[in-house]
């Protein structure tokens, strides 16, 4: 429910504070005063669009802060949750601010939020009717919505249309499939010389260090040869060779510890010299095998590089790189190469799916029908009510061919209306008159209104085209869908005026050459002489303060 709204700064509002109260609220007023801006108001903060034209012509901003009781449950709070907004266990705050600058903001309990975030929110505390919504009643997707509202059937076309859009997603992924047949031969022989060009290179992670290290080997071979033989003449080959120096020193001592213990241990360490030369010359004698020229192997080394070089310019930076490519290419090969049992396994899931939405779709469809038998002689019965005497109502639903099935099922949905006897029922829009449309809609809300989940509903001059002479059945209509919920209407009929429990009265004034809209309660002798002036107009008279009273006392 909705307690107050405070404007400021907002078209010819300077500042005011709104409070309303459950049940029937009204707002009545003199035309141009500015009742339908209190209803603009509303829309702000229920996320409507906010234009910079509506901000007073003295200030910078305008701000329009509504206070909201939270119900326990229901959508506000799983709207607030998503959006990770604190919900206080009483109150909720929306706040809108516009600015000249274009830079406007929005906030629910001091958190900044998106518009889009305050108009879901706002779907689930208000149902806003302004001064031209009955026109919306022509359109038959309105309409639709108005026969899924009263049949419950809401949450059904939701997983319906959940359904349709996974289906449209398998049908077009599908239609990919197949029309790309042409495109992923070509693709599948590229794929193939890939593989079949990585492969036949067999590549080795760490061949190319290798190949450059044995490379650097072959050019420097000469080098390399006459270093170790010039290695082996010092450790072994020559007179003076560092391994027959050691080995006679070695005997020398030896032959002096047989004298004395002490110079045989001296012998020690040249006996390790000796061992570790003969080490250093097997290695030596293995590197020179290892350099003997073999006839075109550098040859072959530079072949082998090229050929590497050339493959990671199209296939990757090194040796892993290049053989995750070809495990990549295979494996999409092999995708490709089972393109026909994808494609039928896409065709099966897709027919699964149809199968299912056209269930769903035939499902809903029954439960459309079936409520439209029970809307339709419930709206002509409020019609007849209110004051459209002879009317008839039927509500039509046609469902398209199967293959014509759409987010929201098969049917068409018509509201047709006959107010003259001896014509047909026909399309609301080719035979309402302003007024039978305005009663039209009040018909059809005063039905809905035991199934509208939202706890607030906002009528701006809902009574349009409404004589005085039904006036007292639209009070009664509009007082019924009240109990239990707020109901906000802005009127000019005395007797809907009366039947309210909060009255409130928008006027202007001009004070210091400008102009300024106030709102006030009503009540006891001040509402008496608004309901009066709504009677007679400017000039009250004794009798229509006494009309007044027999009005209230009615009430």
């Amino acid at each position: 429910m909705l307690r107050e709204i405070r404007i400021k700064n907002f078209a010819v509002i300077e500042t005011v504070t709104v409070p309303f109260a459950p049940g029937l609220n009204v707002l009545t007023g003199e035309t141009g005063a500015g009742k339908s801006i209190v209803i603009d108001a509303i829309l702000l903060v229920s996320g409507g669009r906010g234009q910079t034209d509506v901000i007073r012509s003295d200030a910078e901003t305008a701000t329009v802060e509504a206070v909201f009781d939270l119900p326990r449950g229901g959508g506000a709070r799983r709207v607030l949750e998503e959006a990770g907004i604190p919900a206080d266990e009483s109150a909720l705050v929306i706040r809108r601010e516009l600015a000249r600058s274009g830079r406007h903001r929005a906030f629910v309990n001091d958190s900044p939020v998106t518009v889009g975030l305050l108009e879901r929110l706002g779907e689930q505390l208000a149902e806003i009717h302004g001064q031209h919504e009955h026109q919306r009643l022509l359109q038959p997707l309105a309409q639709l919505e108005l026969l899924d509202r009263f049949a419950d059937a809401e949450d059904a076309v939701a997983r319906m249309a959940a359904l349709h859009a996974e289906y449209r997603a398998a049908a077009e992924e599908l239609e990919r499939l197949r029309g790309a047949d042409r495109d992923r031969a070509q693709r599948e022989d590229l794929l193939r010389f890939q593989v079949s060009e990585l492969d036949a290179a067999r590549l080795r992670v760490g061949e190319e260090e290798e190949l450059r290290a044995e490379r650097r080997r072959w050019q420097h071979a000469e080098r390399f040869s006459s270093g170790l033989a010039e290695v082996t003449q010092l450790l072994l080959e020559d007179r003076d060779a560092a391994a027959g120096r050691v080995a006679r020193a070695a005997r020398v001592l030896g032959d002096l510890g047989r004298l004395d213990g002490a110079f045989a241990d001296a012998a020690t360490p040249l006996d390790a010299a000796a061992a570790q030369i003969e080490e250093a010359l097997l290695a030596v004698r293995k590197l020179r095998e290892g350099i003997d020229a073999e006839p075109g192997r550098l040859e072959a080394i530079d072949e082998r590089l090229d050929a590497i070089a050339r493959l990671k310019r199209k296939y990757g930076d090194t040796e892993a790189a290049m053989l995750e490519f070809r495990d990549a290419a295979a494996a999409e090969l092999d995708r490709g190469q089972r393109h026909d049992e994808i494609v039928a396994a896409k065709e099966r899931r897709a027919a699964e799916l149809l199968t299912q939405l056209r269930a769903a779709a035939s499902a809903v469809s029954e439960t459309r029908r079936e409520a439209a038998g029970r809307l339709g002689p419930r709206v002509q019965r409020e019609l007849r009510e209110l004051g459209v005497e002879r009317a008839r109502f039927d509500i039509v639903v046609e469902a398209a061919p199967a293959e014509q099935i759409q987010a929201r099922g098969l049917d068409r949905v018509e509201f047709r209306l006959s107010a003259n006897p001896g014509e047909d029922p026909r399309p609301l829009a080719r035979v309402a008159s302003g007024g039978e449309l305005s009663r039209t809609m009040l018909a059809v809300e005063v039905v809905l209104a035991n199934y509208e989940r939202v706890p607030t509903m906002v009528f701006d001059e809902v009574d349009a085209g409404v004589g005085a002479r039904v006036a007292g059945t639209v009070a009664d209509k509009l007082a019924v869908t009240a109990r239990g919920r707020q109901v906000l209407c802005v009127t000019h009929l005395a007797p809907i005026a009366a039947r309210a429990g909060h009255h409130l009265l928008v006027a202007k004034a001009v004070r210091a050459g400008r102009t300024r809209a106030g709102v006030a309660v009503l009540s006891g002798a001040a509402r008496v002489e608004e309901i009066a002036r709504m009677l007679g107009g400017e000039r009250l008279t004794d009798t229509a303060r006494r009309h007044a009273r027999e009005l209230l006392a009615g009430k």
